[in-house]
């Protein structure tokens, strides 16, 4: 009874950091407003071609989104709703499945590290995708663990659409049943294969298209390091160490450059703990979808860590192991109620900080004071030019070069201003016959100024 109430207060205290911050309705931040000003034009058939800013995000949660910012008409509190309600449920989900693999008190531990990590937290109240990729993972490892064989392939052919790497999980998963359950093997075989099919149209169709047509996205600094160094063969053991002790495994803190060691040494302890125990179905369950990421990183088809939100399907396997990683360290009776107090100390933590600092960064905030006044202030009859740093006059501007700090401002002026400042005129203001006002971007973070 103790240690359930344990699960209820960790549990309780989640969900209130988490409605907490969703309520608190942060301005929008870069990477959103790069997801979102494409809903401005774009009808849902569109939403197949390739997307501004070279956003690539599922296309049944682009849809869902769509349909979000109709609804609310451009309201984010409203678009980040499904992100919120599949991070709540992720959290019973996850204690549920934590339950079945390990004994209680291991499994407390890793609810303490899952409830009180930031990252799951904050991509639950996000316009981003990463809330599904870890609900269905969870879902897929449920079905594994319960040995539902159509229930999984139901969820994987519908999760595609809601998560890209869910066909990690889904392969891990559908080839643990396919050595579990003999009799249901013909059937698996089947299924299997309209899985792979409708993830190959999927790939040729949508994602593909959208990845080629933005070929810079895999220039970017913490994606060149996501790809393993193949043409170093030799490197790639280290190469993994570091990727494993960095931000994929910042559960419930971490960071790069071996931020995260403590944390991997942890499951490694656990790991150990399941393989000694003969528990080792559990270990393909939980990282049998590591040698498919690293297939697919291989052929730089998706990154093989770098953050923690291409690798949040990862979640469960490292706060169960963790957990039980601590549990075995930490064996006096009073361990526990001091750990998991320390973790809701870190709740409650980020709950003052998101009060009284409601915005991811300054410049978030005061870019949305600025809309405002340019909202109260310019007439709908007033020509809006947009100045931008660096712009060499007569040739194109290309507006993704400027980032998600400029997508910030776009997608502000569309939703309280009702239109875009145009950045592309050559026309001097004095050339224009109408009134005229100049918008001036000045960075990511500075404050745009309105002249």
């Amino acid at each position: 009874m103790v240690k359930n109430r344990w699960a209820f207060s960790l549990i309780g205290l989640c969900l209130v950091w988490r409605l907490t911050r969703l309520l608190l309705d942060f301005p929008v931040w870069g990477d959103e407003a790069m997801v979102a000003i494409n809903f401005f034009d774009s009808g849902y058939g569109d939403l197949f071609s390739p997307l501004e800013y070279g956003q690539i995000g599922p296309l049944g949660w682009l849809w869902l989104e769509k349909l979000m910012f109709d609804i609310g008409d451009g309201s984010l509190l409203v678009m980040r709703a499904p992100s919120f309600l599949a991070g709540a449920a992720s959290v019973f989900l996850f204690w549920s499945i934590a339950k079945r693999i390990v004994e209680q008190r291991a499994a407390l531990f890793a609810l303490a590290i899952f409830c009180a990590s930031y990252y799951p937290m904050r991509y639950s109240i996000e316009l981003k995708p990463y809330a599904f990729d870890l609900l269905i993972a969870l879902l897929i490892i449920e079905c594994a663990l319960t040995k539902s064989p159509r229930r999984l392939f139901l969820i994987a052919g519908i999760g595609v659409f809601f998560s890209l790497p869910s066909m990690f999980m889904a392969a891990a998963c559908g080839l643990y049943l396919f050595q579990q359950l003999a009799s249901e093997r013909k059937w698996l075989l089947v299924a299997g294969a309209l899985l792979i099919a409708e993830y190959a149209w999927m790939t040729h169709s949508f994602t593909s298209v959208h990845a080629n047509a933005a070929p810079w996205l895999r220039e970017i600094d913490m994606w060149v390091t996501a790809f393993p160094p193949l043409s170093e063969w030799w490197t790639i053991p280290l190469w993994l160490i570091d990727r494993h002790a960095g931000y994929m495994s910042a559960y419930p803190t971490g960071g790069s450059d071996y931020g995260s060691t403590a944390t991997l040494l942890l499951q490694i302890i656990g790991t150990v703990v399941l393989w000694r125990k003969s528990q080792k179905q559990y270990l393909w369950i939980l990282w049998g979808s590591l040698p498919f990421l690293f297939i697919a990183s291989s052929l730089q088809a998706y990154p093989y860590g770098g953050s923690v939100r291409v690798a949040i399907f990862l979640a469960p396997a490292i706060c169960i192991c963790s957990g039980l990683g601590l549990s075995q360290l930490m064996r006096h009776k009073k361990s526990l109620p001091i750990f998991a107090s320390l973790m809701m100390l870190m709740m409650v933590g980020g709950i003052y900080k998101d009060v009284t600092k409601p915005y991811k960064s300054e410049s978030d905030l005061l870019v949305e004071q600025v809309v405002s006044h340019v909202a109260s202030t310019v007439g709908n009859d007033v020509v809006l030019l947009g100045h931008l740093p660096d712009r060499v006059p007569g040739e194109s501007a290309e507006l993704r070069t400027y980032g998600g700090g400029l997508a910030r401002l776009r997608y502000l002026l569309r939703r309280d201003f009702g239109r875009d400042a145009d950045w592309t005129s050559d026309s001097s203001p004095e050339a224009l016959s109408a009134e005229f006002a100049v918008i001036h971007y000045h960075g990511h973070d500075e404050e745009p100024t309105l002249r």
